[in-house]
């Protein structure tokens, strides 16, 4: 009786390719929409993050029966020396017992791609609020100017702030017309969408200045 062999039969190489060629193309077809829903997660984490820390400025500016004054600083990425600086990092202030403003809480960075909008947020235009009629009242915020902070290698960096007063309060001027009540930063992600204003996905925060409510918007 003659003995058969058997033995394991493996792929060829063209079955390889073919099956390479097939993840390729399913991992091409894929990586756009993963990429886009990791920018837009990463997006509307920072907005909530933002939010929040608004949301707790006016409740220590209440529970401390003292301004807490919120400040945007314009900076490049400390992980790409090549990109262009922005509106990338804010930090709560408050008066100590010296009266001397300083920090209460950490520098807090945007993480990248995601920056404040340049073009789309008043609470970052500083000048607003200079007219007589405002400055007869008080009001002169949103403010500029600069500080040097030891999280930003102690140089001196621009901001723009304002404030939350005692009572909840902020010392943001109301405005009239089409613009009335409309103080707001927009956080957007991507390269250049800082200055552009044609954009699909953002978040919108808006800051009562009358109440000091912190409200989010998306599209």
């Amino acid at each position: 009786m003659k003995k058969t062999e058997t033995g394991n039969k493996g792929f060829s190489l063209i079955e390889l390719m073919v099956v390479l060629g097939l993840i390729g193309l399913l991992m091409a077809i894929a990586a756009p929409n993963m990429l886009g829903l990791i920018t837009s997660n990463s997006l509307t984490g920072e907005g909530v993050f933002l939010e929040n820390q608004l949301t707790l400025a006016q409740q220590t500016a209440t529970a401390m029966s003292s301004d807490v004054e919120v400040r945007f600083f314009w900076t490049a990425d400390e992980n790409a020396a090549q990109t262009e600086p922005a509106y990338r990092a804010y930090q709560l202030y408050q008066y100590n017992e010296r009266g001397k403003m300083e920090p209460i809480s950490s520098l807090f960075r945007l993480r990248p791609p995601v920056v404040l909008s340049n073009v789309l947020s008043t609470l970052l235009t500083p000048g607003l609020s200079s007219d007589e009629q405002n400055r007869r009242f008080g009001f002169i915020s949103p403010v500029e100017g600069e500080v040097e902070v030891p999280a930003i290698d102690n140089q001196k960096t621009k901001y723009v702030s304002f404030r939350f007063r005692p009572d909840g309060s902020t010392d943001l001027p109301s405005r009239s017309g089409e613009e009335a009540d409309t103080w707001y930063l927009t956080v957007v992600s991507g390269e250049g969408a800082a200055d552009a204003t044609d954009l699909d996905n953002f978040v919108c925060i808006q800051v009562n200045p009358y109440n000091g409510k912190v409200t989010q918007y998306r599209p």
